[in-house]
């Protein structure tokens, strides 16, 4: 072997060094802005999609992306609107509930104080509850959700829904009597403001 030819694998590796540290990954901060720039693009497409499929292929690069900054940068602030912001494309977007229970699941259990952490649990109870009409698991959710919050805005609407688990919305709503013709000068009248005996005469 000529004397050059030592230094070839030596040669080899140190510009591949150089390339990965002139390289170099992404910041999170570039994941982040990509993920978001990703996501606007399948928003606009989206509603053009004609099966489910289509849609979870548009959406797929945002969610790799915005996965990355969890992933590889877990302690970066970043991380927490990234992960979160996944689980509402997996709920609002792809309209996938269990898969998006996880993923708020998920952001509690790593962001136990963060500050979309109520939301998260809220809507683990609102998903269980109108979307896989699962009212155990719901109920089991909101009290969860009361327990952590019971000062949050989102308290008494998870109070309202836990006492309304199971109920029609004939159970839910007072009864509507109908109310003078149009041209009346009082409104539509509810059951309650009926005095008994007079229903009907």
């Amino acid at each position: 072997m000529s004397r050059f030819g030592k230094f070839i694998p030596l040669a080899g590796a140190l510009c591949a060094a150089l390339l990965v540290a002139g390289c170099g990954k992404p910041t999170a901060e570039e994941y982040f802005a990509r993920g978001e720039q990703e996501f606007r693009k399948a928003e606009q497409i989206a509603d053009s999609l004609r099966s489910v499929e289509a849609a979870r292929e548009a959406f797929k690069p945002a969610l790799a992306l915005f996965g990355k900054v969890v992933s590889e940068y877990p302690q970066h602030p970043l991380a927490d609107s990234a992960l979160f912001t996944m689980a509402n494309i997996t709920n609002g977007n792809l309209h996938m509930p269990a898969e998006a229970i996880e993923g708020y699941r998920e952001y509690c259990r790593r962001f136990p104080e963060g500050k979309q952490a109520p939301l998260a649990m809220f809507l683990i109870g609102y998903l269980y509850n109108n979307d896989l009409h699962n009212s155990d698991s719901a109920a089991a959710a909101y009290r969860r959700f009361l327990a952590k919050y019971p000062g949050s805005a989102m308290a008494e609407s998870a109070q309202f829904e836990l006492n309304t688990l199971g109920k029609s919305p004939d159970e839910v709503l007072p009864r509507v009597l109908p109310g003078p013709p149009k041209g009346g000068k009082h409104g539509t009248k509810t059951a309650e403001a009926v005095p008994p005996g007079k229903v009907g005469t």
